[in-house]
């Protein structure tokens, strides 16, 4: 057999490999081509994730305002929802000017906490409470949580009657601070006479503002609650600043003196908190007066019905 030349048994093995090449190319590109498209995939997931919608939201997470809903509304009718105890307000937007125990801002958490407080229904839960404003279609327009009125702290709580005494009080006293940007009626150095003569001013400056629970004076709106009627006034008469919450101020403000020492200018409580008022001499009282459904004057002698409910007494200067 002839001698093959080296030149060709090169060539023949160069394209021999070549082949090889080719072949195993053609076969690998399925597997690269799937890695590549499965990468892609998980590339891809992520955002696919981020895109799907979010589970929709409960009532017990709903915030406070919601936003579009209208600023004042007007209670319809209750219930407790059986399910989890909440009070469930059935509302419709308020007409411009309505007032009265059914009236509500809701743009205020308030509102709400100040009027499931003062309407607490005994069907509720002991250590807390959610209220839901709901209009007529079921759509939440306001939520707000409450808790169960606590034993007054240790400083508000004086059993022993000291300060009838003569004992003094810390000023500002328990559960107030001072407003430094506010020249008040009474400053905190003037006599006890000036400081009592400048609450009673104030509160009766204030006779006849309409009930709206959660409204704000101090915002230049039309009416008040029992609590934010409180807070205006020893704001403006002593400089003090007073939480606008029924409940904190029943568990936080001022210090306890007995019924028995009541002096004009004191805080009256009624039914563990749920209602709050002015003492301003002759057996009466100047609060916001859900029943009335403004700011009156109201009687609280032992024969009155106020008088056989009421539940503390709390003296702040």
């Amino acid at each position: 057999m002839a001698a093959i030349p080296h030149n060709l048994c090169m060539h023949s093995t160069y394209r021999k490999l070549v082949s090889e090449l080719q072949r195993f190319a053609r076969c690998a590109i399925i597997p690269v081509v799937l890695c590549l498209f499965a990468s892609s995939l998980s590339l891809r997931a992520p955002a696919a994730a981020a895109a799907t919608p979010a589970t929709p939201v409960g009532p017990s997470h709903v915030a406070m305002p919601v936003a579009g809903t209208p600023h004042f509304v007007r209670v319809l009718a209750t219930h407790v929802d059986v399910s989890d105890h909440s009070l469930v307000l059935v509302v419709s937007p308020a007409a411009v000017g309505d007032h009265g125990d059914g009236a509500i801002d809701v743009w205020h958490r308030e509102g709400l906490a100040n009027y499931a407080h003062a309407h607490r229904p005994k069907d509720t839960k002991a250590t807390a409470m959610r209220i839901l404003a709901v209009d007529q279609a079921g759509h939440i327009v306001g939520a707000a949580n409450v808790g169960e009125p606590q034993r007054v702290a240790a400083d508000v709580d004086d059993e022993s009657a000291e300060l009838s005494l003569g004992q003094s009080l810390p000023l500002p006293p328990p559960g107030t601070t001072l407003d430094p940007q506010l020249q008040p009626m009474a400053a905190v150095s003037a006599p006890d006479a000036a400081k009592t003569s400048a609450i009673i001013n104030a509160a009766e400056a204030q006779i006849g503002k309409p009930l709206v629970w959660g409204a704000n004076l101090e915002a230049g709106e039309a009416g008040c609650d029992p609590a934010t009627f409180v807070a205006y006034v020893y704001r403006h008469a002593l400089g003090y600043i007073l939480p606008d919450d029924l409940m904190q101020l029943w568990d936080t403000v001022g210090v306890s003196v007995p019924v028995w020492d009541l002096h004009p200018g004191d805080l009256v409580f009624f039914d563990n908190g749920s209602v709050v008022g002015i003492y301003c001499g002759g057996d009466q009282m100047i609060a916001c007066d859900a029943q009335l459904g403004a700011v009156a004057r109201v009687s609280i002698g032992p024969e009155s019905n106020w008088g056989k409910r009421i539940a503390d007494v709390r003296r702040l200067y």
